[in-house]
């Protein structure tokens, strides 16, 4: 399920966005929703330095082996 929300900008920026999003090959929509989720991830009360650091990085690792090859290699 999904919910509409409406913000008000300047004309310059909201000239400037869609122009930037469509030369990126997207859509407002896309950037703003990718934004609030971004927003609302960031969790200020994590309870340790590890679980932020986690946070920040999941599902971000693009590297030589799969994610679960590297599990391997670093857990005893």
């Amino acid at each position: 399920m999904t919910e509409t929300l409406t913000i008000r900008l300047p004309k310059s920026l909201a000239r400037d966005f869609r122009a930037k999003t469509r030369a990126a090959k997207t859509n407002p929509t896309v950037v703003l929703r990718r934004a609030a989720a971004d927003y609302v991830k960031k969790d200020r009360t994590a309870r340790d330095a590890a679980v932020e650091h986690i946070r920040c990085f999941a599902g971000t690792w693009d590297g030589y082996c799969s994610g679960e090859e590297l599990l391997r290699r670093t857990r005893p």
